[in-house]
């Protein structure tokens, strides 16, 4: 959960490595603010003595002042060698629901981990959470999981993803989901009533997983805002692609009269 105290904008991230280089701790819950944007590098790669030129695209956090990571190497207790450098970005990893985001200024709340390509010494951010700057918190509706019914408004869109065997590439052989995927007029914080075991509090929901146990909307109708009603409850699976989920109950188009549509308990 996200702390509306805690903005660190410059800080020291603590990465320890045994001697083998390969053993890290990396901060966790990390909170950073900046402005998210597309990035592309050329990477120029020398395999069995050719060469190999590259385009590799990313997205960045760019941030108002730099990140300072330091990185020590310890021999049991005794740490032997430390280093400090300076980032005016760092790479993340952004989940779809945040790809809007993408120019805009995010506070970010992720983990930090070491990239997966070895051979880039890299750290990257995982982002869990994306928060719109412009768009505080403290202004967006609060609704309830399961069992409360809750209204949302938004657009939907039929999306594909690889399920089983291996839930990595329709490509390579898994079967494809399909899924439907609201994007909300406006994003919503989700709490948890007492005794929930099963429910995580989230904030800034920009989007919903939605199961439809009844009819469902038209393609046309689709490319409009619909309202939903159902009850909301947290992503579990391997077959849950966004942070919070709702089984609709009913739902109906928007009168085009209706121009300023709430969320509604």
């Amino acid at each position: 959960m996200l702390k509306n105290y805690c903005m660190p904008l410059f800080f020291f991230a603590s990465i320890f490595a045994t001697i083998s280089g390969y053993a890290w701790e990396l901060e966790q819950n990390i909170i950073i603010e900046g402005v998210l944007r597309r990035a592309e590098r050329t990477i120029i790669k020398n395999l069995n003595g050719e060469k190999e030129t590259k385009i590799e695209k990313s997205i960045v956090l760019v941030t108002d002042q730099p990140l300072v990571l330091s990185r020590s190497v310890t021999i049991g207790q005794q740490q032997i060698a430390s280093t400090k450098t300076s980032y005016s970005h760092i790479e993340v990893c952004l989940p779809e629901e945040f790809i809007p985001l993408i120019g805009k200024r995010a506070r970010c709340h992720g983990n930090f981990r070491r990239s997966f390509d070895f051979l880039r010494d890299e750290i990257l951010l995982d982002v869990a959470t994306a928060l719109d700057r412009e768009q505080s918190t403290h202004h967006l509706k609060t609704v309830f999981y399961e069992p409360e019914e809750v209204e949302v408004v938004g657009v939907l869109q039929a999306m594909v993803y690889p399920g089983p065997p291996e839930y990595t590439s329709v490509e390579m052989g898994d079967w494809p989901e399909e899924v439907m995927i609201m994007t909300l007029k406006d994003s919503i914080n989700v709490e948890t009533k007492d005794n929930d075991d099963f429910n995580d509090p989230e904030q800034g929901v920009r989007e919903l997983q939605v199961v439809f146990s009844d009819s469902m909307p038209s393609v046309n109708q689709m490319k409009e805002n619909i309202v939903l009603r159902g009850a909301l409850f947290h992503a579990h699976t391997a077959h849950h692609h966004r942070r919070v989920l709702m089984m609709v109950k009913s739902w109906s188009a928007v009168p085009p009269s209706v121009k300023n549509l709430e969320f509604l308990n």
